[in-house]
């Protein structure tokens, strides 16, 4: 320190106070009782060597008695025995990578149609790879109460559909018929509402006083056979009608002076068949031609000859020729391989859905316009395993076309409305059920060459192959529709094991009841666990209406004695 440094002032030091220390005294430790409760690992042990003992002596553990002491509420007791492993619970299907992965080969052209695709498998994907709810149940009570508005007052909004009321009866009645809820009260009311646009001169109308139209007449058509009312058809004026609309080359007007296309005679055929009507003046030889030639070089069939190939159209032209000759004869007047490679490429991966032309995106309703096609085809290929990804339809259906609210529709981002519940409804029974045609016994009739077996078939009556189709449940070559979901659509294991876990910690909740509202409540019960199933109806594969109202049409058929 320097002698400058020592004259300056240095900073006053506060003396501190002084502190009184306490002296901290803590309470006595209490003296712990002779017996203490054991430690978790002191009694684990102890479970070891009684469970070992009790194995010795008996091989089967005592699971029943929980341990002494208090314990919580939801304490449940699995004490470890080498009969008792662990079974981890069951899961939902989980799907494979190819619905939840891009495609491997991808367009790379960047133009509106391939971002359009993109984006649609983007978001379909988000549905069926959800981890919440990979493999979501059908909603069978939101469907019906939504098809169910449809059959009552509609909204101003649906005057412009005024001329398509036996559509929208159609649409909700088959929609009610493949989920299984009853159509028979509705009966009085569609009858009302069809009668009046019979016209006289045969078929229906789109709405009354309407020119009658082979749209509407099918749809009408169709409806009285769900609601068994085939009896209301004037068939005589039927067949006149419908005389006035063939032509020379085999195909049909959709109306007198209207256009032509394969759905006129898809729809013609399927009212000639269905009411039994005679044949004589239609050139059914020619009609065969007529169809055959609507195949396009893709493999499937457009709208008339040199059209581009569609789903629906497709349909109508198979369904049709279904309906003059047996699945055996497809081979040989088609291009069934064509056909069966136009097919497959109208379902997407990694979407499982189906689209109606080459570079178009999937569309719900295709479920049945081109799910349909397949038993025609495998039945005529002879196969012996399905030829499509049924388990893809299925996960699409049930993933992304089903609108929380009620109803189905075309993909995600679109609302539900009739006409998509009622086809997409009808491609999930296709999709559960396996169709095979069974020939009867003592008469083999074709209609369009006209050649008759060991029988003659009924005069006038010769369409009648579309009535000798049988369904099963069980699939050929297919155990299970969806991997890991054994049991399905009948059951829905995962969804059992879960409401039986809830059902436990709600007991004592129906107590004090008497036993009316206890019988009302199983009942009610019962109906719920029915509704978690997903099981649908059969659908017929050539009318699209249900198994059940065809075999009715066969009695109605067989039980004429004339006009």
């Amino acid at each position: 320190m320097t002698e400058h440094d020592s004259k300056r002032p240095q900073p006053l030091k506060r003396p501190r106070p002084s502190k009184t220390r306490r002296a901290v005294r803590f309470p006595p430790r209490p003296t712990m009782p002779a017996q203490t409760t054991p430690s978790p690992s002191s009694r684990f042990e102890e479970l070891l060597d009684s469970s070992s003992e009790t194995t010795s002596a008996s091989p089967q553990p005592n699971t029943t008695n929980p341990p002494p002491g208090p314990a919580p509420s939801s304490y449940t007791y699995y004490p470890y025995t080498p009969s008792t492993p662990y079974k981890p619970p069951k899961m939902p299907p989980a799907p494979a990578a190819l619905f939840t992965q891009p495609p491997v080969l991808q367009d790379t052209h960047n133009s509106r149609t391939s971002r359009e695709q993109r984006d649609v498998a983007q978001r379909v994907t988000r549905f069926l790879a959800s981890p919440s709810t990979p493999f979501p149940a059908l909603q069978r009570p939101e469907h019906v109460k939504f098809l169910s508005m449809g059959l009552g007052t509609l909204p101003p909004g649906m005057t412009a559909l005024d001329a398509s009321k036996p559509w929208l009866l159609y649409w909700c009645l088959v929609g009610l018929g493949t989920l299984g809820a009853p159509t028979a009260p509705h009966t009085p009311a569609l009858v009302s509402t069809l009668t009046p646009l019979q016209n006289a001169t045969g078929g229906f109308g789109g709405g009354f006083r309407q020119t009658s139209h082979l749209a509407p007449t099918y749809a009408a058509v169709l409806c009285l056979a769900i609601t068994r009312s085939l009896h209301l058809v004037d068939r005589r004026a039927m067949y006149t009608w419908l005389l006035s609309l063939a032509n020379a080359d085999g195909s049909f007007r959709v109306t007198t002076n209207g256009e032509v296309d394969v759905r006129a005679t898809y729809t013609a055929l399927t009212i000639i068949s269905l009411l039994r009507l005679p044949t004589t003046g239609f050139n059914l030889p020619q009609i065969t031609t007529y169809l055959t030639a609507c195949q396009t070089y893709e493999g499937g069939f457009g709208a008339a000859p040199g059209a581009e190939a569609h789903g629906g159209y497709a349909f109508c032209a198979i369904a049709a020729l279904a309906i003059l000759h047996p699945p055996s004869r497809l081979a040989s007047l088609i291009d069934l391989p064509g056909l069966t490679r136009w097919l497959s490429a109208r379902q997407y991966a990694p979407e499982g859905g189906l689209s109606g032309r080459t570079n178009k995106l999937v569309d719900g309703c295709y479920s049945t316009w081109i799910g349909g096609c397949w038993p025609f085809v495998e039945q005529a290929a002879g196969a012996r395993e399905p030829l499509w990804s049924r388990e893809g339809l299925v996960r699409y259906i049930l993933a992304a076309c089903q609108a929380r609210s009620g109803g189905l529709r075309d993909k995600p981002g679109k609302g539900p409305d009739f006409y998509h519940s009622a086809y997409v409804l009808m491609g999930l029974s296709a999709a559960q059920h396996a169709w095979r045609y069974e020939e009867p016994a003592g008469v083999r009739y074709d209609a369009a060459s006209e050649t008759v077996g060991e029988t003659d078939a009924p005069d006038g009556l010769p369409l009648l192959h579309p009535f000798n189709w049988r369904y099963s449940r069980d699939i050929p070559g297919l155990p299970v529709i969806v991997q890991g979901a054994e049991g399905w659509p009948d059951r829905r294991e995962w969804d059992e094991v879960a409401d039986a876990e809830g059902g436990e910690g709600q007991q004592g909740e129906g107590q004090g009841k008497g036993e009316e509202d206890g019988e009302e409540e199983e009942e009610e019960e019962e109906e719920e666990e029915e509704d978690m199933v997903d099981r649908v109806v059969p659908i017929h594969p050539v009318f699209n209406i249900p198994y059940e109202a065809v075999v009715d049409a066969v009695r109605f058929g067989e039980g004429l004695g004339g006009w």
